[in-house]
């Protein structure tokens, strides 16, 4: 897909195959409606007139070439002008792209005169996430591709060269994000059977190639082991493919000693419950289990693409969990990295147990902040649906933050308290903590769990489990929370 912005002042004579005029409520519509109603003789004020062209939000109207027209022309309605928005901006963009792609049109210009400053920058980098997202397909398993999509090249046009510097940063940055959000989702669609600990480990280093900011270590289960981290390590006992910890850290900052912002990644690569098995139906998606790893994969290859002026440290902790004669059972006790010992109530209750040792190593780092990405309660959907990504931590400072990004990326979060009451939950009689606190606020007692481990440091825990992927007719890894973290990154 290549994407340009363009300085113009002659609209209908830009060579295109379909121009994209925006409608809203105004009474005087924009000089670039003006231009295509005097050229097709006053049809477009008639059509505008009668209702046939509608600034009602989302509706589209196309119009083929003719005599006075020399290119399609689609009109697409914008509201009212008073309260058009980010929100609604994405309605529109999702509105035009579609009907783009059901009519087979390839190339485009479209002329950003419409709408204020602010709506436009925000235009400019929503369009590449949302042709990205609506185009993408995962083929790479299919004897038969998918049809490529037909839209191929996206002409901003503008009347403003003191708006293009501005312009092209906010397109720059949708290029990278969508481009980080796709990768995300690639690899957080591959197989279990091909996506395994050692992949993610391969994929990291393959990153560290491309980009020579960034530092790719990789931990093994010999070095796990000298590192204490057994709670980690007994997640994949039971499993043949081997633990392996991936660290990618990159440094931006004129200080390359300054605190970093780390990312801490879930990475189950297939969780079958282990002794505490799953139910069969639905266990397929299981291969979903590691799409935190997957997001600071997608991250990572932002900040390094950005080129931030911040230090980041990205870890994707990669693990399988399986059932087999070596495998950890519910009344086992752990000990931990930190020293904290736990008492195994449930198998499935896996992912704390691999990121509580995770969240311990990186206090290495003297982090800034601390942000784990876990796809980590069914309770969290019960909770939020499919809709809010679940916030909880030890800083209400950074918890806003995180929920101010997600809304600025329009990749939505949601806040839940962690409070004292529900440390009660996790209370052992045999050690010092049990992994799961029962049914009731299932979300919060997990993270209550994980909160033992970050009490040296600006902590963060985002519950991913309804949000990071689709099931049903739509399978598939949504990509997020990738679009709120590099948010939250840049806001920085």
């Amino acid at each position: 897909m290549e994407f340009q912005i363009k300085n113009s002042t002659i609209i209908t004579k830009q060579k295109t195959e379909c121009l994209v005029v925006s409608i809203d409520s105004r009474k005087n519509q924009s000089d670039f409606v003006k231009d295509i109603d005097k050229s097709t003789n006053g049809l477009v004020s008639q059509l505008i007139k009668s209702g046939d062209i509608s600034y009602e939000l989302g509706k589209t109207t196309l119009l083929y070439p003719n005599n006075n027209l020399k290119q399609k022309l689609l009109f697409v309605g914008c509201g009212k002008a008073k309260t058009f928005d980010s929100v609604q901006a994405k309605t529109v963009i999702k509105a035009v792209i579609k009907e783009l792609l059901a009519k087979k049109i390839k190339n485009i210009a479209w002329d950003l005169l419409a709408f204020n400053e602010v709506n436009s920058l925000e235009i400019a980098k929503q369009l590449p996430q949302i042709i990205s997202d609506i185009t993408y397909r995962f083929d790479d398993f299919k004897t038969t591709k998918d049809p490529v999509p037909s839209l191929t090249k996206v002409t901003l046009l503008i009347h403003n060269k003191k708006a293009l510097s501005a312009l092209t940063d906010n397109l720059l940055q949708g290029q990278i994000i969508a481009n980080a959000i796709t990768v995300t989702k690639t690899i957080a669609n591959m197989p279990s059977n091909i996506c395994n600990a050692k992949y993610l480990a391969e994929q990291g280093k393959q990153l560290g190639k491309q980009h020579s900011s960034l530092k790719v270590t990789c931990l093994g289960e010999s070095e796990l082991a000298k590192l204490n981290m057994n709670a980690y390590l007994a997640v994949g006992r039971g499993s043949q493919n081997e633990s392996i910890m991936t660290i990618i850290e990159y440094k931006g900052a004129k200080d390359k000693k300054a605190q970093p912002y780390v990312l801490v990644g879930k990475g189950l690569t297939f969780d079958s419950g282990g002794i505490s098995i799953k139910p069969s139906a639905g266990m397929d998606e299981m291969k979903y289990d590691m799409c935190g790893a997957a997001t600071v994969y997608g991250v990572m290859q932002a900040v390094a693409e950005l080129k931030l002026p911040i230090n980041v440290v990205g870890v994707m902790a990669g693990c399988e969990n399986m059932p087999d004669g070596n495998s950890y059972r519910p009344g086992d006790i752990l000990t931990t990295m930190s020293g904290t010992t736990v008492e195994v109530i449930n198998t499935d209750a896996e992912g704390r147990l691999v990121l509580c040792d995770a969240l311990t190593y990186v206090e290495r780092y003297n982090p800034k902040t601390v942000i784990d990405i876990a796809t980590l309660t069914g309770a969290c959907i019960v909770a939020l649906g499919h809709h809010y990504t679940g916030v909880m931590g030890n800083n209400d400072k950074l918890v806003a933050q995180l929920i101010l990004s997600s809304n600025k990326a329009g990749d939505k979060a949601w806040a839940l308290p962690i409070d004292s009451e529900f440390q009660e939950q996790i209370k052992s009689t045999c050690a010092d903590i049990v992994n799961t606190g029962g049914r009731d606020g299932g979300t919060i007692t997990a993270a209550c769990f994980l909160s033992r481990f970050t009490e040296k440091y600006q902590w963060a825990h985002l519950d991913i489990a309804g949000t990071a992927w689709k099931s049903g007719g739509q399978k598939g890894a949504t990509g997020r929370p990738v679009a709120m973290l590099i948010q939250y990154l840049l806001d920085q």
